[in-house]
């Protein structure tokens, strides 16, 4: 759990549920090359890269605001007890509520949660299983969702999985908020809370991310536009979980072009660092720097 404070009463907190080496490096990124990883060695070991075991560092997490009026999640993790096809997601069971509480954010406390999309590491602490039954965590909360990710995944429509990756996330972590009434639905350029939503389909059909502006300063909240690294350096590369690639190499180029023009910190959801990344243009492609939370501040990756 990690704290930021963002100055006029406004806080970013980081909550990490898991944070390790998991997927090999090709599986989960199938056009990152070899050649690509090994020549960024000094900045992705052992924070984004296990070069000996060719893992890449994954972190699942939910991103918090505390501002004077209102507390917001974006996105809520995986959440405990629940069926996952992923090992690192199934049945875990860790003391996110409590965390919350700890930094002055308790469940009944908490006013928005925004999604980026609805994967099952997104929505999981929608929910908390309570004497036997799925209810909302957040129960003064409302709970905004991308249309067409709700519809595409409420009819099994997700492009490049099956079924059997949804029904139980619905079931478990969507169906029960929207029946206790707390879903507003959101599009491309809603305002919730002082952060906008802004398309990046791709990911999911319905994929958003969300800008936040305070005291000069830019924040987006990147969901899963963005995994790693070497994404920024070859834009080109998606994920294995990317549902429709061609858009989704077209938001991850437009997400980049932003946040280089308006010198924006970028937060991706499976990436440890509360300082974020800062995104530069080079030529015709882009660079990558840390923040302080890094010894090599400031470095840029290499593209081959």
């Amino acid at each position: 759990m990690y704290s930021r404070p963002l100055g006029g009463g406004t806080e970013l907190v980081e909550i990490i549920e898991f944070h390790a080496p998991t997927h090999d490096a090709q599986w989960m990124l199938p056009e990152a090359t070899p050649q690509v990883l090994k020549a960024n060695t000094l900045l992705l070991e052992n924070r984004f890269w296990m070069p000996h075991t060719n893992r890449l560092i994954f972190t699942y997490q939910l991103w918090l605001l505390k501002m004077r009026d209102a507390i917001v999640l974006i996105d809520t993790g995986c959440g405990n007890h629940k069926h996952r096809v992923s090992p690192y997601q199934n049945n875990i069971n860790t003391p996110v509520i409590d965390w919350l509480e700890a930094v002055g954010a308790p469940a009944e406390k908490v006013t928005h949660v925004l999604h980026t999309h609805l994967h099952s590491d997104h929505v999981g602490w929608n929910t908390r299983l309570l004497d036997g039954r799925w209810v909302p965590t957040f129960p003064n909360a409302t709970y905004y969702m991308p249309k067409r990710d709700y519809d595409l995944f409420e009819g099994h429509g997700a492009v490049s999985m099956g079924p059997e990756m949804y029904d139980g996330v619905m079931a478990d972590s969507v169906v029960p908020v929207m029946q206790a009434g707390l879903v507003r639905f959101i599009d491309s350029g809603d305002e919730i809370a002082g952060l906008v939503a802004m398309a990046t389909p791709g990911h999911t059909p319905g994929h958003l991310v969300y800008t936040f502006r305070h005291r000069g300063d830019e924040i987006i909240f990147a969901g899963d536009v963005l995994h790693s690294p070497v994404q920024v350096l070859c834009p080109h590369v998606n994920s294995r979980w990317c549902e429709v690639p061609s858009l989704a190499r077209s938001s991850r180029q437009k997400l980049l072009q932003c946040a280089a023009a308006r010198n924006a910190t970028v937060i991706p959801a499976h990436a440890k660092g509360i300082h974020g990344w800062r995104i530069g243009q080079t030529g015709d492609g882009f660079s990558i720097g840390f923040d302080v939370q890094f010894d090599t501040a400031g470095e840029e990756l290499t593209n081959l």
